[in-house]
């Protein structure tokens, strides 16, 4: 069953990578994109669908992970797992508020694609450090 565990924090680690990097750099080159939906998104009166299923497939995948490293304890998938619900929950709190989220959309308009090209940039970052992660598992278990 510990196999399985590093299997999962594996594939993982390896898929959420290379999304964030493609989104990162996705990001940073199309920011007027995404400038642009965030601009429509302000205007409308409930928060983004497209948020929504991001966070509640974020959701589903952080809870198995994180009962697959309280189980078989390993701190670094723990800190990472709970990291993950972190986000979720921040993210989360960001879409409730969403009539404070979108006068701050509104106010920054100037310097949201500077905002934009930060976020990608630190996806990037994010999505190395992963396949670091899974560069370890993979030399702590050999499969």
């Amino acid at each position: 069953m510990e196999t399985f565990s590093a299997k999962w924090f594996l594939i993982y680690y390896l898929f959420l990578g290379f999304l964030l990097i493609g989104t990162g750099f996705w990001l940073i080159i199309k920011k007027q994109r995404g400038e642009a939906f965030l601009a429509a998104a302000a205007n409308r009166q409930k928060p983004p669908r497209l948020f929504i299923t991001i966070l509640k497939y974020f959701l589903l995948f952080s809870l198995p992970g994180l009962a697959f490293s309280i189980i078989f304890f390993s701190w670094v998938e723990l800190i990472f797992s709970l990291w993950s619900l972190l986000l979720v929950y921040i993210a989360g709190l960001q879409l409730v508020r969403w009539e404070q989220t979108k006068s701050l959309i509104t106010s920054q308009k100037g310097h949201l694609a500077e905002i934009i090209s930060g976020c990608g940039a630190v996806m990037v970052s994010v999505g190395f450090v992963l396949f670091l992660l899974a560069y370890l598992i993979i030399q702590k278990a050999a499969f």
